[in-house]
Formats: C-alpha cells, sequence, structure tokens
C-alpha cells in the first residue's frame, strides 16, 4: 500500500489559489517526480530529467550547506515552467495516480533524479521502505492466522510501542501494551523542559508508514512532536489497547506453560499479566542521571533535572546555574539565558558542536502545502532527506589505518568534519582564541554525541552567560562546590546530566536460568540489538548494540519488522518457544566487539558519556552501516534458534488444490 496525500477533485476558489503557489514554489524535480506518479508517463523522466540535473533543492540540515545561489538557463527554466503546468493540472483533476506503486527499476532512476546522486546499491531497498514507497515490508507469506490464545505483550507506549503495536495489529495479533504513564509519548511526554526539540529532521524522525507534511519546523520542537504520536495512536486505535498508570516491575518466564508471567502496579494495586511474548519497548533513557553531589540535600534552592522539569519554578532574575552541555543542556541554555538574570554553565569538556543552520527554522508554508496537498511529495522530500545516510561514511566512524598513518588523523570523513566544526567554532569567536581553545575537544568527532547548534555560541557571548570548566562536588545552603573548589552562588541548580541508562536492569525479569540483571554482569549484550539467551520469546526492543547508526524511527522500524517476521514464523511453525542461542549470541557479539574496537566511539581519547556503561565498555552502539543492518534482519536465521512445537499444532501446511468442474 502507498501512502498518498488526500486530493480533493475540482479545486477552486482559495484553495486552488494555494496550490498554484505551493506548485509554483516546489523543487522541480521533486514536482517532475510526482507528475510521472500521477499521470503513469515514464517517458517524462527522460523528456525533462535532464534539463533539471542540479536544480534539486537541498535539504536543509546539519553538514549540508544550502541555499547556494545556482546557475540555471533558460531551457531549463521552460522546463520547470512546462513540468508545474503539467502537474497543476493532474492535481487539480482529481483522477487517481495512474503509479501508486513503484517498481525498484523505476524507483532508482527517479531517487537518481531526486537526490543527484547514485544510491549504493545496498541502500536502494531501505531507502524505498523508509521513504515512505511501501508500508508492508514482510518478508514471509503467512501460512496460517495467530492462534486466538496466542498473546502479545508490549510494555512502553513511546515510539517504539506504538510502532510495535500499529505492526502487531495489522498482521493479525493480538496484543497489549502496559504503560506506566498515563498517555502515550514515552520521553517526549516527560520531557518538557525549556527548548526541548527533537535533533533529527523531523522528516527522517516519524513513521514511515505515516509521513506528516505539516511539521512546522525542520527540527520540531517536543510538543509538535509529541502532537505526532498522540494522532498516529488515535488514527490505529492505538490507545484503546493501552493500560496506562500500570507501573511493570518483573516478568517471569513459565517453562512449563510456555508464557510469560508480567508483575505490575496499575494505580498503585498490584495485576499480573501473561502472555506468550513478551516485548520491551522501554528504550535505555529511563530515570533522570543525577551527579553524585555531597551535601546536595542542604542547596535551599530549587534543583531541577532536565528530564523532569519543574514548571512552577520562575526563573525571571535569578542566579541560575547549569550543569550540562550535552544535547539538552545546550537546548537549556539557549532557551533560558534570556529569562535569567545570570546564567553560569558547568562544563567537564568541550562537545563537538555541529553547525545547524535549520536548528530554528520554520518550514515554508508553501513547502507544507506541497507536502499536504500534491501526493508524494512528501515521501520525496523525504528521501532527500534521508540521502546522507543512505550513503557510503568511509571513515566517519571507523578509523582509516591507512589515512591516520599518512596524517595523523581518524578518517576521512571524520577529519572532514572536524575542520568544519573547528572552523565554525572560530567564526564565533574570531577574536577571543583563550574561547575557542577552551571550547575545542581534544578528541575525534562520535568520540561522544556530537551536538547539532541551536544557538549555543551565541548564548555564550551573552553578557549574562559564563561557562566554566569543572564537575560539581559539593552544595552548601546557596553554593555550590566543584571539583577544583570554586564555589559559585546561585539561586537555582539545573542538571542536563542524561538518563540512568539501564538496559532493562531496572526490571526483575527472569528466563530459563539467571536475571536479567545477572545475565548482564558485567555489562549488557544482546543478539542483533534484539535478543538474549535463556530469555525465550523475549524481545528487547533497543537492546546493546543497536544504536548510533540511524535515528530512533528507523532503528525501530526494522527492529519491529524483525519481530513481526519472528512471530509469524512461530505461528507457521506451531512453536511455542524460540530462544536464540548462547553459540549465535556469542558469535555476534564477539564480531560486534571486534569492529567497535577500531571506531570512534571506543578510540575515543579522553572522551566520556553515556556510549560507554558504567564509563567502560561500549555497548550502545553497532559499527556496521544501516543498509546492511536492514537486509540482515529481513528474516530471522531459524539455524539461530532452539524451538519448541506446541503439542496440539504441528507446522502449518498447504491445502491441497483440487481441480475444479462444471
Amino acid at each position: 500500500m502507498t501512502i498518498m496525500a488526500d486530493v480533493e477533485p475540482g479545486l477552486h476558489g482559495p484553495q486552488a489559489e494555494d496550490l498554484d503557489r505551493a506548485i509554483d514554489a516546489l523543487d522541480p524535480v521533486v514536482a517532475l517526480l510526482a507528475l510521472v506518479q500521477l499521470t503513469g508517463d515514464r517517458t517524462l523522466l527522460h523528456k525533462f530529467g535532464p534539463a533539471l540535473e542540479g536544480t534539486q533543492h537541498q535539504v536543509k540540515e546539519a553538514f549540508v550547506a544550502f541555499d547556494n545561489p545556482r546557475e540555471t538557463t533558460q531551457a531549463s527554466l521552460d522546463v520547470q515552467r512546462d513540468v508545474r503546468d503539467r502537474l497543476r493540472s493532474a492535481v487539480k483533476s482529481g483522477k487517481p495516480p495512474v503509479l501508486p506503486h513503484l517498481d525498484k527499476p523505476l524507483f532508482r532512476e527517479m531517487a537518481r533524479l531526486a537526490l543527484g546522486l547514485e544510491l549504493p546499491e545496498m541502500s536502494i531497498d531501505p531507502a524505498f521502505q523508509h521513504a515512505g514507497f511501501t508500508t508492508d515490508t514482510r518478508i514471509r507469506a503467512p501460512q496460517r492466522i495467530p492462534p486466538a490464545d496466542f498473546k502479545v505483550l508490549v510494555v512502553g507506549a513511546g515510539m517504539m510501542g506504538i510502532n510495535a503495536a500499529i505492526k502487531l495489529q495489522q498482521a493479525g495479533f493480538d496484543y497489549q501494551i502496559l504503560e506506566r504513564l498515563d498517555e502515550v509519548g514515552g520521553n517526549w511526554l516527560e520531557n518538557t523542559y525549556p527548548g526541548a526539540a527533537v535533533d533529527t529532521p523531523s522528516r527522517v524522525y516519524s513513521f514511515s508508514f505515516e509521513p506528516n507534511g505539516s511539521w512546522t519546523k525542520y527540527y520540531p520542537n517536543g510538543p509538535e512532536f509529541l502532537s505526532y504520536l498522540k494522532r498516529v495512536s488515535d488514527k490505529y486505535g492505538v490507545r484503546d489497547k493501552i493500560a496506562f498508570n500500570t507501573q511493570v516491575e518483573g516478568a517471569r518466564w513459565d517453562d512449563a506453560r510456555k508464557v510469560w508471567i508480567v508483575s505490575a502496579l496499575r494505580d498503585s494495586t498490584p495485576v499480573t499479566y501473561e502472555a506468550n511474548v513478551l516485548i520491551m519497548a522501554v528504550g535505555p533513557n529511563n530515570t533522570p542521571n543525577y551527579p553524585k553531589v555531597e551535601n546536595l540535600q542542604m542547596f535551599s534552592g530549587p534543583v531541577i533535572h532536565s528530564a523532569r522539569w519543574d514548571h512552577g519554578v520562575d526563573l525571571t532574575g535569578k542566579k541560575v546555574v547549569l550543569v550540562g552541555t550535552g544535547c539538552s543542556g545546550v537546548q537549556v541554555a539557549t532557551a533560558i539565558a534570556d529569562t535569567v538574570g545570570e546564567l553560569v554553565i558547568i562544563q567537564r569538556q568541550p562537545e563537538h558542536i555541529i553547525p545547524n543552520p535549520a536548528a530554528h527554522a520554520p518550514v515554508d508554508p508553501l513547502e507544507i502545502g506541497a507536502m499536504e496537498q500534491i501526493p508524494f511529495v512528501a515521501q520525496w522530500k523525504r528521501l532527500q532527506s534521508l540521502a546522507s545516510a543512505m550513503a557510503d561514511m568511509h571513515g566517519m566512524i571507523m578509523k582509516d589505518e591507512e589515512h591516520a598513518a599518512r596524517t595523523g588523523g581518524f578518517g576521512p570523513v571524520n577529519d572532514g568534519m572536524k575542520m568544519m566544526i573547528d572552523g565554525y567554532l572560530k567564526s564565533h569567536f574570531p577574536d577571543d582564541p583563550e574561547m575557542v581553545d577552551f571550547l575545542t575537544p581534544s578528541f575525534p568527532v562520535f568520540a561522544k554525541r556530537p551536538i547539532l547548534d541551536c544557538g549555543f555560541f551565541d548564548t555564550l557571548k551573552k553578557p549574562n552567560v559564563s561557562i566554566v570548566r569543572g564537575s560539581i562536588a559539593e552544595c552548601d545552603q546557596k553554593t555550590v562546590i566543584l571539583d577544583d573548589g570554586t564555589r559559585i552562588e546561585c539561586d537555582v541548580l539545573v542538571f542536563s546530566t542524561g538518563y540512568n541508562l539501564y538496559f532493562g536492569r531496572q526490571f526483575d525479569i527472569r528466563g530459563t536460568g539467571k536475571s536479567l540483571s545477572q545475565t548482564f554482569e558485567p555489562h549488557p549484550f544482546s543478539y542483533e540489538g534484539m535478543l538474549v539467551p535463556s530469555f525465550p520469546n523475549f524481545v528487547f526492543m533497543g537492546a546493546p548494540y543497536s544504536y548510533l547508526v540511524a535515528n530512533h524511527a528507523v532503528v525501530s522500524e526494522q527492529q519491529v519488522h524483525y519481530i513481526v517476521e519472528l512471530l509469524q514464523w512461530m505461528v507457521d511453525e506451531g512453536l511455542s518457544a524460540v530462544d536464540v542461542s548462547e553459540e549465535a549470541t556469542r558469535a555476534f557479539v564477539e564480531d560486534v566487539d571486534a569492529e567497535l574496537s577500531r571506531t570512534a566511539w571506543v578510540q575515543c581519547g579522553n572522551a566520556h558519556g553515556y556510549y560507554r556503561d558504567q564509563g567502560r565498555k561500549v555497548i550502545l552502539a553497532i559499527p556496521r552501516h544501516n543498509s546492511r543492518i536492514w537486509h540482515e534482519t529481513r528474516s530471522p536465521r531459524t539455524d539461530d534458534f532452539h524451538v519448541t512445537r506446541r503439542a496440539d499444532l504441528g507446522p502449518a501446511t498447504s491445502p491441497e488444490m483440487a481441480m475444479l468442474t462444471i
């Protein structure tokens, strides 16, 4: 099925005028591609495509310069006018698209024109799906429907849980979601600090099967993204399957009955749930992480954590100490600097801050109109935003030893990014070499999470803002004391120090042997970022070795696809339990760890941060291109599992086809 915008036949009046203006402002290449799909006339690619080469609108995001003037020939302008006039007629006719579905050769050619480059072959299928040109990614053709007694329990109604619910529902599985909060949204419901915003472009930080052409910003703020998650939940009826205010405490695998028994508190009342399959969709970012501060309780003023912002505290005119300059820290600083009387920022070490010209930029209303009113425009715009993630990234994360030996650097892409970042920093402080030196990291890009600039450098130049190096060690009634003895008086103390990354260790989950916490000693691990041996029928979405390779929306969709394939295999084969083997898991972990050893995440110099479990071992990331992961998670490798068959249900068989007569 292909998703399209709804277009009312016979547009007229102001609506038609708005459409005309939107088409006149539309990227001419995207206009051509939408026209081809609407009319079904593939010859238009050959007729008009060559004249439109190089006229693609550049994506407004980090690392990409945009709005550079281009020379346009009169011939190209004539073609653009012709294409737009044809598109105008096609849309206003109200006729259904002739080519709602694209075959791969056609998509490959159209994608090349949309991007101005050839996608690597490994990225063609991932791009086709993640751009939203298909909503059905299933590989296994179901041989039987899920039995009535096959129950699936999902823990968490954030982005991953909503995604899982929708696809389980579409695949015919009976499911329920347990959510400790009173609404959907997960972190986007809880993170309400000033300046909270998505640091991934909105067009790709959303579900491919539910594109949103109405984003008001290229990087939407938290409330706008939360509103999107609520709309999606309502559209697909997910809310009706959620037990809100239900805090899961633990789960136990009943091996005799082959079910999970989940214990929880619902509105503070103990409740128990049972399911054949348990899916943890809680994500890694759990409770706020507070640094160890001696005598913190002695501080007389408000103490706020960005992950649990207290909106009852008025910061107007107050002297505020902000601890942390990670992604949330720079957003908070930028948002409150003009409200507070004085802001002192405590930074443990400098960060790589990336120029991001679209951080606060609104999307042109005409562009929104085009995505809302013209079929397929949202998908082609989404593909353009995906382009950099689909390309080859040699030397970005993996160290290039030959390059390093020759240049003393890390890798071609990584070094290029560092040069750009360093130049961007110097451009903000051209007459202040001490500040440049203070804010320049000594480690490779990606050794810790780079930060998209939301105006932080400009914030540091405000007269009421200062930044100091150190860590908070102690408090007294009105003062914070740093590890070097520096004392800073303040009225309010704000921590932007991230989360506790428990990876399931906050729950008492017990499989066939040890508990999950015991199994994860000394560090958490997984098979394919989702499965853990000795925990049958248990899927841990966003487990170790599944992050930093693509944005959360992309990763979760790939994992949900794998889950549906895994469950359908169980149903078709009449399996009561599947448990990934120790051998397969060990092979996966050893291979990933070996690759990780060559990355900037491990060869990180003096960088610290949440990439490293307990500050030691990198478990968050997987050092593989996401297009490779996409292909590797299309179907479970059944030889990697120990299985138990149902006594009452054998493998599905195809009905015999008898010859019909009249």
